[in-house]
């Protein structure tokens, strides 16, 4: 047996940080999957795991890495992001516990809590609160992860005031004061250290009620969204040549066209980016989350692995001009990473992610008595509400591959009462879209952004719902320059097979669609302002190839 490489390799200082996002992703692969055999992996873990806790026996310490890497932090010495592994076991552990019902995992879990509030205590008490601030917000290699959404979550599942007070030790104000104030200081920070704590704002805000932390967070996704974001929806820059630029950390606000590079997107600000988004479908149930949660989901995270390979996977999703994925630059290095010998941070963000495919596809709200749900993405799936609402949808569908979706109903009494709402995407063609219930088309405007209320309220068993949603083809211009744009085919961004620069036509009817079924990839092929062509492929579907996502027009 030989021990993992890359960043868990028995000398880095974040081993450890892999085997804890497993923990997560194998509690939430059993709960949405019921994946038995993954489950008892973990089960294995955690009691192997304990082993090391009673080992080590420093009042619930446990860690892959000496607990000297804090006490290296509170002499600001360097030391690579100790709470934020920290902060990542603590999560496997919790969601083991509380989704698998794991007691001996929630157990471990208070014991790292206990030395973790001793910990802080003894920092603040033995030097002063303005070095336990630079320990925390100033030093180098400074990431704490989501350790302030952690500790508000567990405040509100416990009522321990411990909780919530060491939560707001991890609170950085000038950060999160600027936000408050829909102040756009983003510029040069580091992307993943900063949307985690936005994070936090927003669990302290669900509990509390405190108007500036929603505020917080509305802000945070406002600023990013229109002055950081590129048309794939991920929004942390690459190199570039004009005002800031540096791989992870965002560029100067509306200046994207200058960050065009090999080294855009780190998927973790993505995988953050989509918990930001959810929280504001909660809260507001608007669509035009639902729209930006999609645009992330199909041209961020879909596509980051090479299916070739098990455990090939990106860090940096590039967006220059003639690039490639297996060239892209990170810091975990070129390209994708390998099956053994990488385990970067995006790693451990990507297992997560890849048990959370079902996640945001459905919502649902109760008022006066009445059910209804909200049907946000068109992925195959099954929402089995039996138990609590006496129906089962069935989503079958090769979206975006074809452009229909069908829900077949199950109802395990005669007639369910329930109000269905299907979004309307701002992609729509509405002119060619339509419904059908039980095979009658039915008679309701599609209008791009909204949700339609279905005219049944009222189901049983077989009752068959038909949605079909032609996809608009479309330009969008980068923020900073309406003449260099990218091409959309729905919610998809598609890239170009270039080797060369090309300058594409006004018009477009440049763009024709070639022949596709649902078991190929959707290709166009575009007429340049030169006459040469080129084809077009979703992003998600390039792997190795070498590709173009924003063309100046001529």
């Amino acid at each position: 047996i030989e021990p993992l490489g890359g960043w868990e390799s028995p000398d880095s200082d974040i081993r450890g940080v892999f085997l804890a996002f497993y923990l997560q992703a194998s509690a939430k692969a059993y709960l949405a999957y019921n994946d038995t055999r993954q489950l008892a992996k973990a089960y294995y873990l955690v009691n192997e795991l304990y082993r090391v806790q009673q080992i080590l026996n420093e009042s619930g310490f446990l860690a892959a890495w000496p607990s000297e890497h804090l006490r290296r932090l509170e002499r600001l010495e360097k030391v690579w992001a100790p709470i934020y592994c920290y902060e990542k076991l603590l999560r496997g552990l919790s969601d083991m516990y509380t989704l698998t019902g794991l007691t001996l995992a929630g157990e471990m879990m208070h014991d790292m809590l206990e030395y973790l509030y001793t910990w802080v205590v003894h920092c603040i008490k033995t030097y002063s609160i303005s070095h336990w601030h630079t320990m925390i917000f100033s030093t180098t290699d400074y990431e704490y992860g989501g350790i302030s959404e952690f500790l508000y979550e567990q405040y509100g599942l416990t009522g321990d005031r411990r909780f919530f007070w060491m939560a707001q030790q991890f609170e950085d104000g000038h950060f999160l004061g600027a936000l408050s104030l829909n102040a756009d200081f983003l510029t040069g920070i580091h992307a993943n250290s900063h949307v985690p704590p936005v994070l936090g704002s927003g669990r302290r805000y669900a509990i509390t009620g405190e108007p500036q932390y929603r505020a917080i967070l509305e802000n945070f996704y406002s600023i990013v969204w229109n002055n950081h974001t590129y048309s794939t929806g991920g929004s942390n820059g690459g190199n570039g040549s004009v005002g800031f630029y540096q791989q992870e950390h965002y560029s100067d606000a509306n200046l994207l066209s200058q960050t065009l590079w090999n080294n855009n997107q780190e998927f973790c600000v993505q995988y953050n980016m989509l918990k930001v988004i959810r929280i504001l479908i909660e809260w507001t149930g608007q669509v035009e989350y639902v729209n930006a949660y999609e645009r992330v989901f199909v041209n961020s995270i879909w596509g980051t692995q090479d299916p070739s390979e098990p455990g090939h996977m990106l860090y940096s999703y590039p967006l220059g001009e003639n690039v490639s994925k297996p060239n892209s630059v990170s810091s975990g290095g070129i390209g994708f990473g390998s099956q053994f010998d990488s385990f970067w941070c995006c790693y451990t963000t990507a297992i997560d992610q890849w048990t959370k495919m079902s996640d945001s596809i459905y919502f649902f709200d109760k008022q006066n008595g009445v059910t209804s749900v909200y049907v946000n993405l068109f992925i195959a799936s099954e929402l089995d509400w039996r138990v609590q609402e006496h129906i089962l949808i069935r989503q079958t569908t090769a979206f975006p591959r074809e452009t229909t979706t069908i829900l077949t109903l199950t109802t395990s009494i005669d007639i369910v009462t329930l109000n269905i709402y299907l979004r309307v995407p701002s992609w729509i063609a509405s002119n060619e879209s339509w419904i059908e219930i039980n095979d009658v088309r039915q008679q309701i405007e599609l209008t791009p952004s909204t949700y339609v209320l279905l005219p049944i309220s009222h189901w049983k068993t077989n009752d068959r719902i038909m949605y079909n949603m032609a996809m608009r083809l479309y330009i969008e211009p980068i923020n900073d320059n309406p003449q260099l744009v990218s091409i959309l085919f729905g919610p998809i961004v598609l890239g170009g097979l270039t080797t060369k620069a090309k300058t594409l036509r006004r018009d477009m009817n440049f763009i024709r669609r070639l022949n596709s079924t649902i078991h190929e990839p959707i290709q166009f092929e575009a007429t340049t302002l030169d006459n040469s062509t080129f084809r077009l492929l979703p992003l998600y579907e390039i792997v190795n190839e070498t590709y173009t996502v924003y063309f100046p027009l001529g």
